[in-house]
């Protein structure tokens, strides 16, 4: 928090050296958000789990309403992440600060996000839609031709699905420090949010996608550990993003409020 671009070593050190003596409190509200992200999932597909038109619409729906409810949970353990790199008190219960704290913009903001995201995604999965729906798919999918050009055509459309799907996580990364942004400065709009992530990730794109894939090897360990590992690993991965945004913060904003934004000065920072 020295107002300068830092090794990731050292975001990483911030980190650590902020949940020092918090782990109960941080692997409590990470147990509480793995197991909410699970049951959004789960929940709906066992409910719903019949392949007649009812059920695909009525799974889609509830998987869209639980996505809402678990991004205002998610929103709180941010917060959760973000007081603690400042040394402020935290407990489980500010898993809820969402749900106090102008819940309409958290949602409205997430569904612009990811309305954007679909949008994207949908806009790189024509390609595989118009192959599919190709004379030469056809004849190959109709036919049977082959087991290797069935393979081969099933491959072209999950390729494509791939593709789009790291298109839409790509577009997203400006989006990633709007909840950060909105947890700082209670009340403030959604769309300003948005837009100040991107001003706080201007020439850092790139930056912060080396940052996320510094963890891919925590992340692989902490996978073959029945996922218990994640109940350390997640927090400390959010606390590393949470020291990246605070970086940012401070080069941008480096005077006045030590901590949140006055919402009137939104903006008014020199891109970096």
């Amino acid at each position: 928090m020295n107002g300068q671009k830092q090794k990731f070593s050292e975001l990483k050190k911030q980190a650590r050296e902020a949940m020092a003596g918090r782990c109960g409190t941080l692997v409590g509200a990470t147990a509480i958000n793995l197991f909410l992200t699970f049951s959004c999932s789960l929940i709906p597909t066992l409910i719903f789990s019949g392949t007649t038109l009812y059920d695909i619409i009525f799974l889609n729906l509830t998987l869209f309403l639980f996505s809402l409810l678990l991004s205002l949970f998610q929103a709180g353990y941010l917060k959760i992440c973000l007081s603690t790199l400042r040394g402020e008190p935290i407990s489980v219960g500010d898993m809820l600060y969402a749900f106090y704290h102008h819940p309409d913009q958290y949602v409205l903001m997430f569904l612009i996000i990811n309305g954007i995201s679909s949008v994207i995604a949908l806009i790189s999965s024509i390609p595989g839609f118009q192959y599919l729906s190709s004379p030469s798919a056809e004849l190959t999918l109709g036919t049977a031709l082959s087991i290797d050009a069935e393979l081969s055509s099933l491959m072209n459309v999950y390729v494509y699905k791939l593709i789009g799907s790291l298109v839409s996580t790509l577009v997203l990364v400006p989006f990633s420090l709007s909840t950060f942004v909105m947890n700082d400065a209670p009340g403030i709009g959604p769309i300003q949010a948005i837009r100040q992530s991107f001003v706080l990730m201007k020439k850092n794109f790139f930056r912060y996608i080396l940052l996320l894939l510094s963890f891919l090897g925590l992340e692989i360990l902490a996978s073959c550990s029945c996922a218990i590992g994640f109940l350390w690993v997640m927090p400390y991965m959010q606390i590393t993003m949470a020291a990246f945004y605070q970086e940012r913060k401070d080069i941008l904003y480096p005077a006045s409020e030590p901590v949140g934004y006055d919402t009137d000065s939104f903006g008014s920072g020199t891109d970096l």
